[in-house]
């Protein structure tokens, strides 16, 4: 069985979206859709409930008060391993998948790579209303355990799909009590400590770019993410004894062309606001 795991929060605009992307699902596996609402206080409750009373595969979690996005998922995925299903899905709230057969060609191609646990895929990416594909090139796949470095496994997170016996709750919990601003980066890194990385190169799913905890806009918050995405390497090669290669030179080095470019980023941005006027 396949859990589809959707993390919510006041996501009333685009969660129906998401949702009938999953129902339209053409897949030989049977399929739950895990929805984790974070005490939202827009419609998104009212949507959960209704998808929830007109269809049985959908297992609907309110939380009673916000969590955050790291611990919402992570007790979404402590109930599917409880559930015992054996791959997970992941799509967020605010994304939807564009190919109706996404997750058998996911399953075809674990079955054809018994050796990966993991496959992603190319994605569209939506911004003001426009798509476009997002530009990957040398997307690393195989064994990434020595190679998972500050750019992680360019994965879109909501094109990716997973052996659900890969994750242990002691692992999640090491992960949540850090806490970390996102989940993916440390997840992902977890999980090329277990298996091997797949990646198909047709776009399944959109991603929808606007501010957010992964997407900041300004300049300080953007910094302040790529530190903690240092803190999140740091960790990963501690706890697992040197695998991650972290090193302080290398750190400095990535920080300091991360603060350059996202200052180049927003001087663009800022003349091309001047020039509107």
């Amino acid at each position: 069985m396949i859990a589809v795991c959707i993390a919510t929060y006041n996501q009333e605009t685009f969660l129906t979206q998401a949702i009938e992307s999953v129902l339209a699902q053409q897949c030989d596996e049977p399929l739950h859709i895990y929805i984790g609402d974070d005490a939202s206080t827009d419609g998104t409750s009212a949507i959960c409930e209704r998808y929830a009373k007109q269809d049985e595969r959908i297992v609907y979690i309110r939380r009673k008060e916000n969590l955050g996005l790291v611990s919402n998922t992570i007790d979404l995925y402590c109930r599917i391993i409880a559930d015992n299903c054996d791959f997970i899905a992941m799509l967020d709230g605010d994304d939807y998948w564009i190919d109706n057969h996404k997750l058998q060609k996911q399953l075809n191609y674990l079955c054809k790579h018994p050796e990966c646990g993991f496959v992603h895929t190319e994605a569209l990416e939506e911004r003001n209303g426009q798509q476009h594909k997002l530009p990957k090139e040398n997307i690393p796949t195989g064994d990434l355990s020595l190679r998972y470095d500050l750019r992680g496994a360019r994965q879109t997170n909501s094109t990716v799909l997973f052996c659900a016996d890969l994750l242990n709750t002691k692992e999640l919990r090491a992960i949540e009590a850090q806490q970390f601003p996102v989940l993916d980066y440390p997840l992902y890194g977890l999980l090329a400590h277990h298996t091997e990385f797949g990646y198909l190169p047709s776009p399944t799913a959109v991603w929808r770019h606007h501010n957010s905890v992964s997407q900041p806009q300004t300049l300080h918050t953007r910094i302040h993410y790529q530190r903690e995405r240092l803190r999140m390497w740091k960790w990963l090669d501690k706890q697992y004894e040197g695998h991650f290669h972290f090193r302080w030179y290398k750190a400095f080095l990535w920080y300091i062309w991360q603060f350059f470019y996202i200052l180049f980023a927003q001087i663009k941005k800022m003349l091309y606001l001047c020039s509107r006027f």
